[in-house]
Parts: structure tokens; sequence; C-alpha cells
């Protein structure tokens, strides 16, 4: 590519025929796109003068936005000065030459978020001999316009999170290492964002940064169906892959490892408990179970689940041995919290927590036992 300028046009590029006398691949279209570039740099800098810096082709920084790159590729760039009370930190100007050249959505968001304004413009419009900066800032006076300022414009918009959506932040649950492909040694702490329809995940860096991706090649590496015998639904009707389609549109494995509470470390060959044998402890007036205890198929902590909460309010309580309580109506609507301790040893297999070193024997332990929650 080599830049040209002629008496009453604007700067653009060319492509040189190489040895066979053949353009480069894509010659034309890039050849167009450039010279649209070139044209858009001109009424730039005819608009805004000394108040801003104008390049093409320019890096910006969204490192700080939660968004898989750290930089976006302006075609032409307009930064200001000082904050503008309509543009913001300056105006990106994307010219597009198919439909396909870029995520228009994402890389939306990406500019406003990092506190630019953006305009999308075809490059067959750049090229009318009536193209100048009017073109460009009548996008953002049109109701259907394809310019969005920081002073009109919420990132939020631009974005398939509902959690970002609705409450300014991605729902950020932690993957649990136990289940981690690459096991104890080279285990990669990260997040992911449980929202439908988001991927994104955080990586965590030694000095407290995040660095963000859509990529699962962090996460575990097994299928879903290893999870079958993990999770306690409180209806099985339907086949446990179109039951974790409904919770979850994608990354269906890694989100379920972070949001399942009884998906918790385990001795056994996945990391995790699955649990077999189960005894029914209540059901309603249609005989459906709505309290069972189940038992870990391969240590010996219990779970007992509580479905007698409205829809989305379960109670999961895991314990080191069969809890020895009278399973009356009174231990069932006190709704026990899920224990947050370990009362096992794998070794030693005893009420014994391998997170704090307390007993149940120990005098004034800490360690929350499976009656600490009923009330006096």
């Amino acid at each position: 590519m080599y830049p040209r300028s002629a008496p009453g046009k604007s700067r653009h590029f060319y492509h040189v025929l190489d040895d066979a006398g053949q353009r480069c691949s894509n010659g034309g279209e890039s050849e167009t796109h450039e010279r649209a570039v070139a044209r858009v740099e001109v009424a730039l800098h005819q608009q805004f003068g000394e108040n801003a810096r104008i390049e093409t082709e320019v890096d910006v920084d969204v490192a700080e936005v939660p968004t898989p790159v750290t930089e976006r590729r302006a075609d032409a760039l307009a930064t200001f000065d000082d904050w503008n009370p309509y543009f913001g930190e300056g105006l990106a100007v994307e010219v597009q030459h198919s439909h396909k050249d870029k995520d228009v959505h994402q890389v939306t968001h990406d500019y406003l978020a990092a506190g630019y304004s953006v305009v999308w413009i075809r490059a067959a419009t750049v090229l009318l001999d009536a193209f100048n900066y009017d073109t460009i800032g009548a996008e953002f006076e049109q109701d259907n316009g394809s310019g969005y300022a920081q002073r009109t414009s919420k990132a939020s918009r631009f974005t398939n999170c509902q959690a970002l959506l609705y409450d300014g932040e991605h729902a950020w649950e932690r993957v649990p290492p136990y289940a981690h492909p690459r096991g104890q040694d080279d285990l990669i702490t990260y997040d992911i964002c449980t929202a439908q329809g988001c991927e994104l995940r955080r990586l965590h860096e030694r000095d407290g940064s995040y660095t963000y991706t859509a990529s699962d090649e962090y996460g575990p590496d097994f299928p879903l169906k290893a999870l079958k015998n993990a999770i306690v639904r409180e209806y099985d009707r339907d086949p446990f892959w179109k039951w974790a389609g409904s919770q979850y549109h994608s990354a269906q494995v890694e989100k379920l490892l972070a949001t399942r509470p009884e998906i918790e470390r385990c001795r056994g060959p996945k990391g995790f408990h699955e649990w077999g044998r189960r005894e029914t402890l209540w059901t309603n007036h249609s005989n459906q179970p709505l309290i069972e205890l189940r038992e870990c198929m391969y240590c010996p902590v219990r779970l007992v689940t509580n479905h007698r909460g409205r829809s989305g309010h379960s109670t999961f309580c895991l314990y080191g041995r069969e809890p020895d309580l009278d399973w009356d109506d009174v231990y069932f609507q006190a709704s026990p919290p899920e224990c947050d301790h370990y009362l096992y040893d794998e070794d030693a297999i005893e009420d014994y927590c391998p997170k704090c070193g307390a007993t149940m024997e120990t005098p004034d332990t800490m360690l929350r036992d499976h009656t600490s929650w009923i009330p006096p």
C-alpha cells in the first residue's frame, strides 16, 4: 500500500502491481476502504481543526472495559484536547465496506464504555461527491442513525449480557478450581459471567488486575453429561441435557459448576460429589419428594435438599455424615443455611474441617455443626 494525492482529490492509498501483474488479494476492496478513510480524515480536520488530534488506523485503549480485547482499531479517530460535552474523549469513525467488517454491536459497546463516541458509515457513502462532515453529523441527529454519542447513548444498550444491561455489572461467579482439567499445580483462577447469552470470562492476574476473554480454553474439558449425577433437580421429568439448556444457553458446564451449591470438592474421580442413594424425607400432597437425603458415591458426605420453598429458593445442606436429627416439621421450617465447612477429613473420615482445623469435640468450637442453625 502506498499513499498518493492529486489536485482536487483527497489523500488515499493504492495497491502496487506485483511481478505477475496482479494487484494484492482483495485489493479493490482494500483500496476502496482506504480511499474512504482518507476522505473521512479530511472531513474531521475541516470540522474540528486544531481542537482535536486526527489519526487514521489508530488503536483505542479499551483495557479497562470488560471485553475480550484490550484495543479497538479505529479507521479514523478525532481525540479532543478536553472532554467534549457531546462526544466525550473522542469520535471514532468506522468505515464499512461490507457488513462483515466488524462486530458492530460489540465494538460500539467498547467505544462507549471507554468514553468515546462512534459512527458507522458505508464506504460508498463516503466516496460520493457530496460527502463532508455534515454526512457524519447527520447520523447522530437521525432517530435510526448509526452515530452513537456519549451524551445520548449508553454502553449497556449494546450488550448481550442481561446482568450488564440491567445491573450495570456482569454476574461474575468463580469456576471452582477442583474441577479444573490442569490439576492442582497450574491452576488458573477465573470467573465466568452467568448471565444468559454472555460467555465473558475474567482471568485473575497476580497484580490484582483482570484479563478478559470469551474463550473456554481455561475451563473444564469434560462434557455436560459428566455433571448428571452431581446436580440435584427438583423435577427430573426432562432429560438432563434439555434441563441444562433451559438453565443456560451457552457455557453450560462452567456456569453450572459456578452456581450449583451441591457441587463441591470430593475425592471421587471427577473432583466433585456425585450423588447416589437417596431417601425421601418429606413429600407433598401429590406424593412428590420435596425433601431428600442423599449419599455421595465416593465419600461419607451427605446432602439434604429442601424444595419446600418458592421456586429458586431451595436449600442444599452438606454434612460430613448422616445428621443425627429428628426429621420433623420444626427442622425444615427453620430453613437451615448451607454449612460452609467440610465436616470430614479424607484420611481420617472424622468430623474434622480441613479449612479451619476445628472438630466437633473442640470446646467452644466455631465449627457450625448440623444443629447450629436451630432457633432457641
